[in-house]
């Protein structure tokens, strides 16, 4: 008897098992994977970058970049509003998306993927979005329904949604039970605020399962379940907590996207300008504050100007910060690096002092002129994921590209003007006061140590060694070198040599070494690189002899080349 009640238990079990793998082969048709697609400047610029990495044999470099962009991924899935279906997924889903896209696929392996989808409302705070599907487009007969009534502690609950395996979004649906109702907890560490309610769960939340439903099974529904929340998050140091926005925070969510009205949007504007405004008085740096309000077009059009300009002049803790936002997200990095050069022209010395002084426009586009430090700066604001943000900043977030332009022709002008090289050679007349017109030779090794020759005649020539002290002036396509040298020269002087008896009788010291000084510019130009002219002024200021110095001054002028 006690081997029939195991076999009715087994069998019970299997045919559960059996029914809640059909329900959630049929949840595929309602809950899908969405892939972000970021903006054509951003995917441009790294197709670039892809390109160099590729000529310098670096493949997996050039892997890496190929998976970035495929696009970050999340999870979502059909709800029916009014009549009308409708994707519900989490904000951060979609937050740095210039086109989107949903896939829905079988257990067999078909997919089907909807392009273009348009973003009907994104909330921030509950972190919640709302898409729809392009016209005409009807993925299914049905959607899913919200479940009607609370949830209760110990309830069994299921997920489901695409989480990465590597770099694979593969289907998983994974069960738990719920194990606070109605959880409340602090922003941060730093920030008390709480946030909530949530339902905190055990059901499998892995990455990429965010956007996707918490749900309960129900008969005679599409799908088979009901949705009893979003999943949006996970806990850290904590083990299977996971945490989905509940079914009333998202049914006001879903009702005031639909209740949108325009004389609200502009109250909403005034709100975000204020919220701009005030947080450019912080007295620190405020870059991440600004990239909060920066539209994924301003972002893209802008970032590879940026991100050149940031490299080049910002300082250290700066491109730091931006090399950490990397790690969390690339495209958020970028945001930093416009947000920065916003700052940056904003910004003289000390605090910013900001203040609105006109606003013109209509719908969901106005023209915001502020002023900042004395001095006015126009931007744009639009709507974007049912929030306002900056689309334009004065001249250098205005998706100006002969901004970039301009830096990519300086860039190359800088790389062309060479001058200082790690080895120089040059020639040129000279002339010395004391002895007349001379061939003057010259040669730098590594870029600072160097020898010359002055060659006035059999009679009268130098061998010097010198060490440089040089900086290099880049202007556009001019580049400039002030220099100077500081070595000892040998003389050979052969009305020196005929006196020489003379003074050896007398006991005197003979070498015939002199001090010399020299100084002057060097000139070269990005149209012709390595090749320069210049002109110097040598001065001798004393000898190792007790001979006077026969060559005390000399003017010079010369062409070389560096390599």
């Amino acid at each position: 008897m006690a081997r029939r009640g195991i076999v009715f238990v087994i069998l019970i079990m299997v045919c559960g098992s059996i029914s809640a793998q059909t329900g959630a082969s049929a949840l595929r048709d309602y809950v899908g994977l969405i892939n972000q697609a970021y903006h054509p400047d951003i995917v441009a610029y790294f197709e670039k970058i892809k390109a160099e990495l590729d000529k310098k044999g670096e493949p997996d470099a050039v892997k890496a970049i190929d998976l970035f962009l495929k696009g970050s991924t999340g999870s979502g899935f059909v709800i029916n509003a009014g009549g009308a279906f409708y994707i519900l997924t989490n904000y951060h889903v979609i937050a740095q998306a210039y086109r989107l896209s949903i896939t829905f696929e079988r257990q067999d392996g078909y997919k089907r993927v909807f392009e273009n989808l348009k973003i009907i409302a994104a909330d921030e705070e509950t972190d919640l979005a709302l898409l729809a599907f392009a016209t005409g487009d009807r993925p299914v007969s049905g959607a899913l329904q919200f479940l009607s009534r609370p949830l209760e502690e110990g309830e069994d609950v299921y997920s489901a949604g695409f989480p990465s395996l590597g770099a694979m979004p593969l289907w998983q649906f994974g069960r738990g039970m719920v194990s606070n109702a109605a959880a409340r907890f602090p922003k941060s560490l730093l920030d008390e605020t709480l946030m909530g309610p949530f339902v905190q769960h055990t059901a499998q939340v892995d990455p990429g399962n965010s956007g996707g439903p918490l749900l309960v099974p129900q008969r005679n529904v599409p799908g088979g379940y009901l949705v009893a929340g979003v999943n949006t998050l996970s806990a850290l140091w904590r083990q299977a907590a996971n945490y989905a926005i509940p079914v009333d925070t998202t049914r006001q969510f879903i009702n005031s996207a639909f209740d949108a009205k325009s004389d609200a949007w502009r109250a909403a504007l005034d709100k975000r300008l204020g919220e701009f405004t005030e947080g450019l008085g912080a007295n620190k740096a405020v870059y991440p504050h600004i990239a909060d309000f920066l539209s994924s077009a301003c972002v893209g059009e802008n970032a590879e100007y940026a991100i050149s300009e940031l490299f080049e002049k910002g300082n250290r803790t700066t491109q730091q910060s931006f090399i950490e936002k990397c790690e969390d997200s690339v495209v958020g990095a970028m945001g930093y690096a416009v947000a920065w050069t916003i700052e940056n022209s904003i910004r003289n010395q000390g605090s910013i002092k900001a203040e609105i002084k006109e606003v013109t426009g209509s719908g969901e586009e106005y023209t915001v002129l502020f002023t900042m430090n004395n001095k006015d700066f126009s931007s744009t604001w639009i709507r974007e994921f049912g929030n306002w943000r900056l689309r334009t900043f004065g001249e250098v977030a205005a998706g100006n590209k002969e901004l970039l332009t301009k830096k990519e022709e300086e860039r190359k002008n800088e790389k062309a003007i060479r001058v200082d090289g790690s080895f120089n050679i040059e020639a040129g007349y000279a002339f010395l006061f004391e002895k007349g017109n001379a061939m003057y030779i010259s040669a730098n090794f590594v870029q600072s140590v160097g020898a010359r020759i002055y060659f006035a005649s059999p009679d009268f020539w130098t061998l010097g060694v010198f060490g440089q002290f040089r900086k290099t002036i880049k202007k556009g396509a001019l580049g400039i070198m002030p220099y100077v040298n500081l070595g000892l020269e040998f003389q050979h002087d052969k009305a020196w040599d005929d006196a020489k008896k003379t003074i050896d009788t007398f006991g005197q010291l003979d070498l015939p070494w002199a001090v010399a000084i020299q100084g002057g510019i060097k000139i070269t130009t990005s149209k012709v690189p390595g090749l320069y002219g210049g002109a110097g002024f040598q001065y001798n200021p004393f000898t190792l002899s007790e001979n006077p110095d026969p060559m005390k001054m000399a003017v010079l002028v010369m062409a070389g080349y560096s390599f």
